[in-house]
């Protein structure tokens, strides 16, 4: 009894300090944000204060007008200090790699050359690099101090959150420093760029397409030929060759018997990803072309490692990932930078040479045509191949749902 008189005390105390907190960060007025956003700032603080000093040294005592010096001394300080000392700074930024995955680190260097004799501190490297440049996330350097008349290369692991292209902005270094009161900044030299690929989930399998491109490298196990295992014998037929002949089952028969082998092929399969404006709702938007670019491109790792000939339809261009790593390389590239269209790449409706995947939203889903990936998918819906609800279902899920669709156990 006294327990739960315990618990539903804590439970209204809990609630009490909800409400107070809730009460005390809540946005009343957020209509006058825009009036006010410039008190946030404290050099505009530190003017208001010598402003006030000024006005009591001459309406209240002129001894106030010593604090207002001190003000303006700080103040000054603070302006003129990061002014100077950026543009005394040249820097240039390079990657050691070419292309990375998002979650991976590359090598990111920064050459930094002070041409002043003074040293400049608190330099830091953030905007082209972040997500969001105001937010601190980690993505770019900051440096304590680089001596005066000396030129300092410095190197960081540069972990993306994001695909997409980097420097994704103009590449700045500033300075706040001493107090912060005005940042000064100075466009950064870049050298190369780094593509960024987005995240992927490994998938085993392959579709049960039909084999067009021929080849002996892979093999199919169902077209009849003369590579690879054999698949079984029969009758003799005007034109086969001799050497194709089972000696043991034609003693056997009292006829000729030969052998039947696997044809060469390999599978080609086509990914067409669904980018258009009106399959991808707003609010929803970045979410859900994000899951079908990373869709897209576990497919297209997945199936070029089986050595599948990849087509690749985003909006109104189309890549070909065949046994190179240069065309591999360039779909993923255009999956790295895909964004929404404003058409849609035909799916359905073209004969491609075998297979054809694709990756769609429930906004976006056509009626009777097969072999569908929804995202965003619930249970009501029809039409889907494999459903996806969520990005967690994409990373945990998608890899037994694709093996269950290409019938291997």
């Amino acid at each position: 009894m006294a327990s739960n008189q315990v618990s539903t005390m804590d439970r209204r105390r809990i609630g009490f300090l909800h409400r107070v907190n809730a009460a005390l960060s809540s946005d009343f007025c957020p209509g006058a944000n825009r009036y006010i956003d410039w008190l946030k700032n404290p050099f505009w603080i530190l003017v208001l204060a010598i402003a006030g000093s000024i006005t009591c040294g001459i309406m209240l005592n002129p001894l106030v007008f010593g604090l207002a010096a001190i003000l303006i001394v700080v103040t000054g300080v603070g302006v003129l200090f990061p002014w100077i000392s950026i543009r005394g700074i040249d820097c240039r930024v390079s990657f050691d790699v070419r292309r990375t995955r998002v979650g991976l680190p590359a090598l990111a260097r920064l050459t930094v050359r002070n041409r002043w004799p003074l040293p400049a501190w608190g330099l830091s490297l953030i905007r082209g690099f972040a997500v969001d440049a105001d937010k601190d996330g980690g993505e770019g350097i900051a440096l304590a101090r680089v001596p005066g008349w000396s030129t300092v290369e410095y190197s960081w692991a540069f972990e993306p959150r994001q695909r997409g292209i980097y420097p994704n902005d103009t590449a700045e270094i500033e300075t706040g420093f001493p107090f912060g009161l005005l940042h000064a900044s100075r466009v950064a030299a870049v050298d190369g760029q780094l593509v960024v690929w987005p995240e992927t989930v490994r998938l085993d399998g392959m579709p049960d397409a039909a084999e067009s491109v021929q080849t002996e490298e892979r093999c199919s196990e169902r077209r009849v030929g003369e590579f690879g295992e054999m698949m079984g014998t029969r009758p003799f037929r005007n034109g086969d060759s001799l050497r194709r002949v089972h000696w043991s089952q034609t003693a056997r028969q009292q006829t000729l018997i030969v052998t039947e082998r696997q044809a060469p092929a390999i599978t080609s399969v086509r990914v067409v990803v669904d980018l258009s404006d009106s399959s991808h709702v707003p609010g929803r938007g970045e979410e859900t072309v994000d899951m079908c670019v990373t869709v897209a491109a576990s497919l297209c790792e997945s199936l070029h490692r089986q050595h599948a000939r990849v087509e690749l339809a985003v909006g109104n261009r189309f890549f070909v990932a065949g046994e190179t790593t240069a065309s591999f390389n360039r779909a993923m590239d255009a999956l790295a930078t895909a964004g929404t269209e404003s058409t849609r790449a035909p799916f359905g409706e073209t004969q491609s040479q075998g297979y054809e995947i694709c990756v769609t939203t429930m906004a976006g889903v056509v009626p009777g045509v097969p072999h569908q990936i929804v995202v965003g998918w619930h249970d009501e819906a029809e039409n889907a191949w494999i459903g996806l609800d969520s990005r967690d279902s994409l990373l945990n899920r998608f890899p037994d749902l694709w093996r269950r669709s290409c019938h291997v156990t």
